[in-house]
């Protein structure tokens, strides 16, 4: 197997320039079989010569100008081998190198072997005592230690492997497999090498599309996403800058429509309670108050009317039924209350109507709500479980809003769900702790950002342009299914 550092040090130029003398070599051929058409082969194809030795002579010359094609194809494929292979490793070596870096910021030293090992010199104070009198943390020291020493493994692992496929390729592409036309010859020139290295291709593109859908360490899943939409704009545009950009901007759109969801769901939230503890109104559900103002016109829709027109079962499938929300009527303050569609509690409704109840209750608009806020809240679950206990300690403010995002999506989908005083409270609290937070971890793009975006687009906006005509012709080349 490759190690550390015959990866770090081969010069991988060579296997282009390899591949530019192969190539040379297949248009060599090509001049070699043109003088052969013209200058042998021909005598057997007129009529000047006939008979037996004219027939030996014909399947002969055809032969040999078979090999000489077989031997530009291997020529061709054998540089296509090569190329891939330079491209392939030159991208493998980089990850290798990332790897590295990134283990460095991490607090970790590599070696020119590959070794990991944490960097007591450059570890502060608090951690060479922490490390000494505190087992956790030595624990986690050793943790990540193991962790990216793992990661660096199988980078190069990663190149070995392509190493292997590499070899394998090169070892079959020089093989006669015969049964080609005119292929008179045992052990000649292999006439079929450009299947292998069509296939190389393709084991090459799966190859390093693969590696890179890979979840690193230290990588939580919000993180892991965006790189691989960072990484797709890339690949498509050609231009690293204008990824980045979308980054930013993505992450810009996506924190200000988190922060106007947490000022929103609080403030109405809080509304809602004032009305019920000064006015005693019900709390509605959250997103239905166009549901309750549709229902509304209904019950009012004079005869004839084109509201009146409209099938009453096509409304209520939308906006909620108000007959079924009617199983979760209640006693409040002494009196027995029956609930519209939009202030039912979906807990009561099925406990009393059953499941079917609950669902017409809530309505498809509802329903939805329910739906994303559950899996809004599934994806903050599986995102903070990818976070350990360094992850943490090295950027808090992101733990701090994810945690506090997770919570609010609860909180909204509990509220959702059973509208009631609890719920509305806590959406509340949930909703400003992640304002809050929001704040906290985006407050150098709240301060500096736009100025700065301002200032990078108007200094790179040439290159982006050239990134996006230089990607535009790789997507359309990728498109066209006849090239």
């Amino acid at each position: 197997m490759l190690t550390y550092r015959e990866v770090m040090t081969t010069d991988f130029g060579k296997l282009s320039a390899a591949a530019g003398k192969w190539k040379s070599m297949a248009e060599e051929f090509a001049e070699v079989e043109k003088r052969y058409r013209d200058g042998v082969q021909k005598v057997t194809l007129g009529n000047t010569w006939l008979g037996e030795s004219a027939d030996a002579a014909f399947l002969n010359f055809a032969a040999t100008r078979y090999e000489y094609q077989a031997a530009q194809t291997q020529a061709k494929a054998t540089a296509t081998l090569l190329l891939n292979a330079h491209a392939q490793f030159v991208e493998l070596k980089e990850r290798l190198e990332t790897a590295r870096a990134d283990a460095v910021k991490a607090g970790m030293k590599v070696s020119e072997q590959g070794n990991v090992a944490f960097d007591y010199e450059r570890a502060t104070e608090g951690e060479r005592n922490a490390l000494r009198h505190d087992p956790d943390y030595a624990k986690s020291v050793r943790d990540s230690e193991q962790s990216w020493a793992d990661y660096i493994k199988a980078c190069v692992k990663a190149v070995d492997d392509a190493d292997k496929d590499v070899q394998k390729d090169l070892d079959a592409v020089v093989k006669d497999l015969g049964g080609g036309k005119n292929d008179g010859t045992t052990g000649g020139f292999n006439g079929a090498a450009d299947k292998i290295a069509t296939a190389d291709d393709q084991q090459k593109q799966e190859r390093m599309q693969l590696a890179s859908l890979a979840m690193r360490d230290g990588e939580t899943l919000d993180d892991y996403l965006q790189r691989l939409q960072r990484d797709g704009v890339e690949k498509i545009t050609g231009s690293k800058r204008l990824a980045d950009l979308f980054a930013a901007v993505q992450k810009g759109t996506i924190t200000a429509a988190a922060f106007a969801a947490a000022i929103g769901g609080s403030g109405g939230s809080a509304f809602k309670l004032f009305k019920y503890l000064k006015k005693d109104k019900a709390i509605t559900a959250p997103g239905t108050f166009l549901s309750t103002l549709i229902n509304n016109r209904m019950a009012v829709a004079a005869p004839g009317s084109l509201l009146s027109k409209v099938p009453p079962g096509m409304i209520t499938a939308l906006t909620g039924s108000d007959e079924a929300a009617m199983w979760g009527a209640a006693m409040r303050n002494g009196t027995f209350v029956l609930p519209s569609a939009a202030e039912a509690n979906l807990i009561k409704v099925a406990q009393n109507g059953g499941m079917a109840n609950a669902a017409k209750a809530a309505g498809w608009i509802r329903g939805a709500g329910v739906v994303g806020g559950v899996a809004a809240t599934a994806y903050g679950v599986a995102n903070l479980a990818t976070y350990d206990a360094d992850m943490i300690k090295a950027d808090p403010s992101k733990f701090a809003s994810d945690l506090s995002g997770t919570a609010f999506s609860a909180s909204m989908t509990a509220l959702t769900v059973a509208p009631t005083p609890i719920t509305a409270g806590v959406a509340v609290g949930t909703g400003l702790v992640y304002a809050g937070c929001l704040i906290w971890d985006n407050h150098e793009a709240i301060g500096d950002g736009i100025e700065k975006a301002g200032d990078w687009v108007g200094d790179k906006a040439s290159d982006i342009g050239d990134g996006i005509a230089d990607g535009a012709k790789k997507l359309g080349s990728a498109l066209n299914p006849f090239d």
